[in-house]
Order: C-alpha cells, then structure tokens, then sequence
C-alpha cells in the first residue's frame, strides 16, 4: 500500500475551500482573430474546489492543465476555446474536485472608428471560465479608454458667457468595463463589445493623433458632453443589444471610472442586470465590428 500524500490526508478542520489554485501564470497561445493570426500573452488564473476532508490540492496539476502545443492545435478559435481546454484538463487532473475556474488577462487590438478616424487600439480583456463538466458560466469582460466632457460646467460657462455655440467645460479620461456573463457555447466577440463601449464615451481615445484629427475629436466631444452616469447607460444599451440573441439568463454590467481633472478624487458609475431586465433599443447596428 502507498503512502498517503500529505495533500489527501484530513486537516486540522474540515471546511471545504471554494477555490485554490495559481495566479499569474504565463501562456503564449495563437488566436485565430479577424485580423489573422494573433499571439497573445495570457496571464491565467486556474482554481479547483477541494473537499473538506482534503487538506490540500495538488497544484502541479494547475500548470500540468495549461495544454501544450504537442497536445493542443497550434492555434485556437479564441480565447474561450482554450479556457474550456484548460478547465476541462483541471477536472481531469483532479479527480476530487467538483468545479473548478480558469481566468485570462490580456491586451487585444481593435480597430476603433469615430468621424474618419480609424485605429487599432489595446483593450483590457478579461476572460473566465466557472462551474463543473456540465454546467458552465462564460464571462468576458472588456476595458477600453475614452474622454467625457461634462455637462453641467458646459451649461453654467454657457450661462455666464452667454452663448450656446460649443462652450468649453471641463473634460476627463475614463475607464469603461464591459461584461457579458452567460451560459457555454454563447461567445460574444470582443470587438463587438470594444465597440459598444468606444461609442459610449463622449469620444474615444486613440494613441495617435495629428493636430487637425485632435481639433475634431474635442470640438465632437463638446457636442457630446455626458456624465459617468451616461457613459454606463449608453454601454448598457450596446450590451443589451449585443445579448438579443443570448439565453434569459445572461447578465450584463458596466463599470466606469471617470479620472477627474478639476477634483483630486474620481467618479465611479456601475450597473448590471439580467439582460430582460433592460428594454430592448433601437441597435442600428451599433455595436457590430466591421
């Protein structure tokens, strides 16, 4: 008879834990992107539940789950496809556990369109994976970058120097996050949400600008001032139009984060709801990548 290793013996307390595993770990894996081929930097966060009579996890069998290429095509349909890999290595590997979770961090180009203008910009891109071999949750989450202007200094200057013709205001950078949270095998493209979310902004931000491209961008900002409340309504909106076809039990949020120029503090907006929880709106195809 073996000996027992320390991992499988009972601890001390027998409590389950909910999740144990690796954070940070590093993966190159080539999508098969609309843009052609694209190799990306995972960061991968990988978890499994464990019993309570379990004292420990085996956790090589974390790293042992991230597929090589002699296992694993050398590229993948997305992000998501290769996830799934991973968690359904993780239950392989560790017998004992019921679910488990797989996290993906990185940074993808998408090409972002306002008034001629049109870039390929990094977003932040979340990805997850949770639940056992036949229940899943999928949510993907994206972040990009844009300004607002603000409203209410726009109408109190154009009260004081009496004109409504493109008053100045103030304006700030913001982070916006996207999330689309729903059941297996309903991916929804990142462009597609990185799109949503460029258009919620008063305007987007691109790294490059020359000096007539930068005078539009702020005069259309002027023309579009908004709150950090709206920038959250408007991603709803674009969110809810892009989950039209997804099961009743898909959740959607925004979160934005307005870096304040005038204040030494920010502003955050943040809601969420089930997608039946939204009325439906006019899409006008305002979301789709081109």
């Amino acid at each position: 008879m073996g000996r027992l290793e320390i991992q499988d013996t009972k601890p001390d307390y027998t409590i389950p834990i909910n999740r144990v595993g690796f954070r940070g770990l590093w993966k190159r894996v080539l999508i098969d992107s609309p843009l052609g081929i694209v190799p990306l930097d995972l960061e991968i966060n990988a978890y499994v539940e464990i019993p309570e009579n379990k004292k420990g996890a085996h956790l090589s069998r974390n790293v042992e789950a991230l597929p090589e290429d002699i296992e694993f095509p050398m590229k993948a349909n997305s992000i998501e496809y290769y996830l799934e890999k991973v968690h359904k290595s993780l239950l392989k590997l560790h017998t004992y556990a019921k679910t488990a979770r797989v996290e993906a961090r990185t940074k993808y180009g998408v090409e972002i369109q306002f008034n001629g203008l049109k870039e390929l910009e990094p977003v932040e891109v979340l990805i997850s994976i949770d639940g056992n071999s036949e229940k899943k949750r999928w949510s993907t989450t994206v972040g990009v970058y844009g300004m607002t202007v603000c409203p209410s200094a726009q109408t109190t200057i154009s009260n004081i120097i009496n004109t409504d013709n493109l008053s100045p205001s103030h304006s700030q950078r913001v982070l916006l996050y996207g999330t689309i949270e729903t059941e297996e095998n309903h991916i929804v493209r990142i462009e597609d949400i990185a799109r949503c979310l460029s258009n919620a902004f008063s305007a987007p931000s691109f790294t490059l600008l020359k000096r007539m491209q930068e005078a539009n961008l702020v005069i259309s900002a002027h023309k579009n001032p908004k709150f950090v409340e709206d920038v959250v309504r408007d991603a709803i909106r674009g969110l809810r139009c892009l989950s039209e076809s997804l099961p009743e039990s898909t959740i959607i949020k925004a979160e934005a984060i307005s870096l304040e120029s005038i204040h030494p503090h920010n502003v955050y907006a943040y809601t969420e709801g089930n997608i039946r929880s939204f009325p439906a709106y006019n899409c006008e195809d305002l979301c789709k990548y081109e």
